[in-house]
């Protein structure tokens, strides 16, 4: 792609990693796995442990490997089901989509299911393998006017939450964090999704709890949401 591939990371620049990604890719075409497997185990730092479809045979695979990095081709499949089925039985890998239609919404609802990066319809295999190592080093993968579209949808989803200034103002990383909690996400999914510790998280958490004044998660959602939340 003619775009510079360090404008496509959120949280630094690229570097090749000290350690080894063991990866599983998962498609329903034989000969796109097939052929992505062959492509990305010429790379020095990456291991391809296995290629599978997202059926129970293959979600076994994934259980019994525990990848670094499960590479998920979206072209035909929903993010939130393929993500409900990998964290299920392992929690620990990240999730990295290709195949996929870079429009804001689907973008997002990537994000939204855990994913943490992905490589557009259009990628070579230079552009998957940067989502790899993005992935594994705690940075987003995406394109510049998907991260700005991001930040916008952050910023409304605030101000329509809080239009008057009512309530105490949280920081960036609480609002992402209490979006997510929204979702029913627990504080190990939010720190996977998040490339932070669930450490962090719960320190994020209790933050939220004080600014909002209350004392548990379901009561900060509602109390963002107004007084005629349920």
């Amino acid at each position: 792609m003619a775009e510079d591939a360090g404008a496509r990371t959120l949280g630094g620049s690229h570097a090749e990693i000290g350690k080894n990604i063991r990866l599983i890719i998962a498609s329903p075409v034989h000969l796109v796995r097939d052929g992505l497997a062959a492509t990305l185990r010429r790379r020095a730092d990456v291991t391809v442990v296995d290629v599978i479809d997202l059926d129970p045979h293959g979600i076994a695979k994934i259980a019994a490997v525990q990848p670094d990095v499960v590479l998920v081709d979206l072209g035909q499949t929903d993010p939130a089901a393929a993500a409900r089925k990998i964290t299920a039985v392992c929690l620990r890998a990240r999730l990295v989509a290709f195949a996929l239609d870079e429009t804001d919404d689907r973008v997002f609802a990537c994000a939204a299911a855990g994913f943490c990066g992905y490589a557009a319809r259009e990628s070579g295999a230079d552009e998957i393998h940067r989502a790899l190592v993005d992935a594994v080093e705690g940075r987003m993968h995406c394109a510049p006017h998907i991260a700005a579209a991001m930040f916008a949808r952050l910023a409304r989803l605030q101000r329509g939450l809080n239009p008057q200034g009512l309530l105490p103002a949280l920081s960036s990383r609480e609002s992402e964090i209490l979006a997510l909690v929204e979702q029913g996400r627990s504080n190990k999914e939010i720190a996977r999704q998040l490339a932070i510790s669930a450490a962090t998280v719960k320190h994020h958490m209790h933050n939220i709890l004080q600014k909002l004044q209350v004392r548990r998660r379901g009561q900060a959602v509602a109390r963002l949401r107004g007084p005629h939340a349920a």
